[in-house]
């Protein structure tokens, strides 16, 4: 949607930082996600960025729980393979190291997301979970195809991948029970609650976006967790009761990670509340598994600590039901340019 297409509407977006806050630090001080249980037995899994981080421990209880076929999407093969024999060190009850594969993604590249994808759709004879982990948050300003990176990997890409598998997920379902229903999990943030989101003030969001001059580490992180609830949300809202995947966003919390790798040396304050509030990786990636085998009240939701948690609160207005469709209707028009019919494929109405 260009801005000659669109008519320029201002939203007044009033998050409620104090409850956000008591929502954090509740969590992370007093709750700790259960260990994931539920058996993977016979199912396909892949999941993005799996080859460190919250990725790479997911990927371990998947490994762990059973899971037929385990494929980690990674940038570097190399990476790929250390992920691998991690994993395989670490569970030696197991002694199928086929199971687990190594596939390059590279998110900031729509031709290495869409080749991903065809892999997939042809090679796999069946796809019961798409972990969409991986992501940026960078104080670098970097431009990838005409996007700014975050926008480009948290956002564009991270559908794109969702949508081009979505029909994979669906004729899964066939070879499913009810238990195993197939899932799409966006890992997603208690970020999305700290923005305003100026940008969407505008008639071209993605133009706003692009703009260096406003480019902030942590605000953009913060939009680019928002977009992901609003397109998430909306996508559901649309596919309605046509769909037989199980599609909900999840919150790790605040782990001890490497996605703020590219962010430097930070200051002792921060470093002395990051060491009282960060959880382990390993605790984080609980949250990502138990999604990933999450019922069918699930669907639509934002899950926290393996339950079901409201996002925040305007978003349920009727402000937020018009800045979740603009951000839809915007992203989507993207996304078709840059592969043809995908929102058809995918189930939606145009």
């Amino acid at each position: 949607m260009s801005a000659s297409s669109s008519n320029q509407e201002y939203f007044q977006i009033s998050p409620s930082i104090g409850e956000g806050l008591r929502l954090f630090l509740y969590s992370q001080l007093f709750v700790t996600p259960r260990l994931p249980t539920q058996s993977f037995n016979k199912q396909t899994v892949i999941i993005t960025g799996a080859n460190s981080g919250l990725g790479l421990e997911a990927a371990q209880h998947f490994y762990r729980l059973d899971t037929a076929r385990l494929i980690l999407a990674v940038r570097t093969i190399a990476k790929g393979q250390e992920a691998k024999e991690y994993i395989l060190r670490n569970n030696p009850q197991r002694s199928d190291p086929d199971t687990i594969e190594i596939w390059p993604l590279d998110l900031s590249s729509t031709e290495s997301t869409l080749a991903f994808a065809s892999r997939a759709k042809i090679g796999l004879p069946r796809l019961d979970v798409l972990i969409n982990n991986a992501g940026i948050n960078s104080p670098e300003w970097k431009v990838y195809e005409g996007y700014e990176q975050a926008v480009q990997v948290n956002v564009l890409n991270t559908f794109l991948l969702a949508l081009s598998l979505l029909p994979k997920l669906e004729a899964s379902a066939t070879l499913s029970d009810q238990r195993s229903q197939p899932h799409l999990v966006i890992v997603s943030s208690e970020a999305h609650r700290l923005t305003k989101f100026p940008e969407i003030n505008t008639p071209d969001l993605y133009a706003k976006l692009n703009e260096k001059s406003d480019f902030s580490q942590q605000p953009r992180y913060q939009v680019t967790k928002l977009m992901e609830v609003f397109f998430t949300r909306e996508l559901v809202a649309r596919l309605g009761s046509s769909t037989r995947v199980i599609i909900n966003l999840v919150n790790p919390g605040l782990c001890t990670s490497n996605l703020d790798r590219n962010s430097g040396k930070s200051p002792a304050m921060l470093r002395l509340v990051r060491f009282i509030l960060d959880r382990t990786t390993e605790v984080g990636s609980r949250t990502i598994v138990l999604a990933a085998s999450a019922p069918a009240s699930s669907h639509g939701e934002f899950q926290s600590d393996g339950a079901n948690q409201d996002v925040e609160a305007w978003i349920y207005t009727e402000v937020g039901q018009r800045v979740q469709k603009k951000v839809f209707e915007q992203t989507l028009q993207i996304l078709d340019a840059r592969k043809a019919g995908i929102a058809r494929e995918a189930g939606l109405q145009d």
